[in-house]
């Protein structure tokens, strides 16, 4: 991204494979480097764990892990309990940065948790992270989540006024969805509709003024009409100066 764009995990799979989350964005190359961490909760079994990584058209993507050199998908376990930390991250700074997404399936019913962590590392600066949880393909990654709905909307404040709010979605299905996308004002007032056309496993990030220029100066919410059991969703509001943190999307 620089903003997300210059920046999962459900995958469609075998009937032994057990779905375990989405991370709706990955980045590498540039000032960028990507770390997934994850968790056997498991105190008894080990987990048998497959990352797979996809571009935004969808195809597998070639990315670089720290140690094991370029791979679209990438196969380990992790013991009982304990904790595994995949880095992807490309040596040449001077490349151009790459964004995708990564699912997450384990061959054992075995339930992971975890995290994604953002890195951007410039010379002369401090370097500046931002993380994310590991989002399950049947919940939103908010801390309080609304109930279940018929029809499910996930929201994500944005600030257009004071920073620069970016966006990145993931179709973590083998369908194409059209997914429609709302901005509102602080006082609820719409201010643009949108619809997203993502084939299977395709990807979008953003950021938002660069998209929608009529955003600029705004603040308000933005509302995306997708179920989160075949969507992944993440924001980031990044300072002007630099820094950045995470917006975490809330299901409603």
């Amino acid at each position: 991204m620089v903003k997300i764009t210059g920046l999962g995990l459900w995958i469609a799979s075998a009937a032994a494979a057990f779905g375990q989350g989405s991370f709706g964005q990955i980045a590498f190359g540039g000032c960028w480097q990507t770390t997934l961490t994850l968790i056997n909760q498991n105190s008894a079994a080990t987990a048998n764990v497959t990352v797979a990584f996809y571009g935004d058209d969808g195809a597998p993507l070639s990315t670089p892990i720290q140690g094991v050199g370029s791979k679209t998908s990438y196969q380990f376990t992790i013991p009982p309990g304990i904790r595994q930390g995949v880095v992807l991250d490309n040596a040449d700074a001077s490349s151009a940065a790459v964004e995708g997404w990564a699912s997450v399936v384990s061959m054992s019913d075995v339930s992971l948790a975890g995290q994604g962590s953002f890195l951007c590392r410039v010379a002369g600066r401090p370097d500046y992270q931002a993380v994310v949880p590991l989002n399950a393909p049947k919940s939103s990654p908010c801390l309080v989540p609304f109930p279940a709905a018929a029809n499910p909307v996930i929201l994500i404040p944005f600030d257009d006024a004071s920073y620069t709010t970016s966006v990145a979605i993931a179709n973590t299905t083998a369908a194409p969805q059209n997914i429609s996308i709302e901005f509102d004002d602080s006082s609820n007032n719409p201010l643009l509709k949108d619809t997203l056309a993502l084939g299977p496993m395709q990807h979008v990030a953003f950021a938002t003024t660069d998209r929608y220029a009529q955003l600029a100066g705004a603040r308000g919410v933005v509302r995306i009409f997708a179920d989160p059991a075949g969507a992944a969703v993440l924001g980031l509001l990044f300072n002007p100066t630099g820094p950045f943190t995470t917006i975490l999307p809330v299901t409603q």
